[in-house]
């Protein structure tokens, strides 16, 4: 009775076995030099689980190993979770086990963050659950350490920021806006931010030396190779204006050597059709970020040389100036890349916001607070995404299978209810 109640978990250990068993060899990508050499321009908690796995096994087969259990215990840990909530029957266990096990065949094996960041997010959203609807210390620590834990894992989790901040404000007004509360929510927020940024700053002081120099310069000050300066907004942002603008908006500058180099830039990009205006469907943004990026690059680094400034700065200047001229067409671009994308994840869950917000505000609920929490969790991860970087399914995994999830968990409340009447 016992194996057959927790039959859904067995699957999911069965399923991680047969992974491995299949192949546990790694599998390096493009990015993956950067988390095998400790890059400052990722955050450091991936390069350093690989670093602590090949230093005790000496093989990187280690890191699949650790990361594919890792993922199979972390939907384990949120089949329990919700099942001792919802009091979910065997069969939709089974179809929640196996949504959230399909993307891990994709990219279990990958050198990359994905698999440590899908779990850490499974794990984080069943603590998040725990919290709402069993407020104590020991729930708030854990989930507080595994919040810091994605920050550290991915620049993308940075809108953890508002969404935390959201949640925390709502688990303050559950809590009959008690004072003592607001207090323990306070100084769990500043610590989130206190130990990620702190964690941050100390591994690229400590690491200054290995610069990568394609994003920043021998000269510049340490600063710049914080993970969020040299890969940061400036980055994205720089590359949606040249993206969004044309050859005659170098007319904007005054600076003769930076209206030069722009030149050549939109000259390149005119012949590489890596413009907006040469939009042809689906992945033309994606083809035009590595283009920009690849071209652009050494040519700013040597004008930022010249005009003794940093990569960063020269970037913020040329976005500003682009995208206040061409605003509208920056709007559209925003849309474009929300039209490329899984369109259907963001719909939903805004819905799901809205409605949910209104019967927080009437009933102060636990189980709308969890709807806010989950809608606003999707929807800052595909604003991020959307805002500072190019449309990859890869990049929506980590909120929008567990979405997925909880709208098949809301049929089967619904349908339990409905038998009752």
């Amino acid at each position: 009775m016992k194996i057959k109640n927790n039959i859904a978990e067995v699957m999911i250990l069965v399923g991680v076995f047969a992974l491995l068993f299949y192949s546990s060899n790694p599998v390096e990508r493009t990015d993956s030099f950067r988390y095998l050499s400790g890059s400052l321009l990722d955050p450091p908690m991936y390069s350093t689980i690989i670093s602590i796995l090949q230093i005790l096994f000496g093989t990187l087969k280690s890191v699949i190993v650790f990361q594919t259990l890792l993922i199979g215990l972390s939907i384990i840990y949120f089949l329990k979770t919700i099942s001792n909530i919802f009091n979910l029957d065997l069969i939709i266990k089974f179809f929640v086990a196996f949504f959230l096990f399909i993307p891990i065949i994709q990219f279990y094996d990958n050198i990359l963050t994905e698999a440590i960041s899908y779990a850490l997010s499974i794990v984080f959203v069943s603590l998040s659950i725990k919290l709402i609807y069993n407020f104590n210390k020991k729930n708030l620590i854990w989930n507080m350490i595994f919040a810091t834990a994605l920050l550290l894992t991915r620049n993308q989790f940075i809108f953890l920021y508002p969404v935390i901040l959201i949640f925390f404000v709502g688990i303050f007004i559950l809590n009959n806006s008690n004072k003592s509360i607001a207090k323990l929510l306070i100084s769990s927020f500043i610590v989130i931010f206190i130990i990620h940024n702190s964690l941050i700053f100390i591994n690229t002081y400590l690491n200054q030396n290995s610069i990568n120099n394609k994003y920043v310069k021998k000269s510049d000050k340490w600063t710049e190779s914080l993970t969020y300066v040299s890969l940061g907004p400036s980055y994205f942002l720089y590359i949606d204006a040249i993206y969004i603008s044309s050859a005659k908006d170098v007319n904007l500058f005054n600076n003769q050597k930076l209206r030069k180099t722009l030149t050549k830039i939109f000259d390149e990009m005119n012949n590489r059709q890596s413009l907006i205006k040469y939009y042809d469907g689906r992945g033309h943004f994606s083809k035009s970020l590595s283009d920009i990026r690849d071209f652009s690059n050494p040519l700013l680094l040597e004008l930022s040389t010249q005009q003794n400034t940093s990569l960063s700065n020269l970037k913020r200047e040329i976005y500003i100036t682009l995208i206040t001229a061409n605003f509208g067409k920056y709007i559209k671009q925003i849309f474009k890349k929300f039209y490329d994308s899984t369109w259907l994840f963001v719909f939903i869950p805004f819905f799901m916001l809205f409605v949910s917000f209104i019967s927080f505000l009437k009933n102060k609920s636990k189980f709308s607070l969890l709807i806010i929490f989950l809608s606003t969790f999707t929807l800052g991860n595909h604003s991020v995404v959307y805002l500072f970087g190019r449309v990859q399914p890869r990049y929506l995994i980590y909120t929008d299978f567990i979405l997925l999830v909880f709208i098949l968990i809301l049929f089967s409340i619904f349908l339990q209810k409905e038998n009752e009447i």
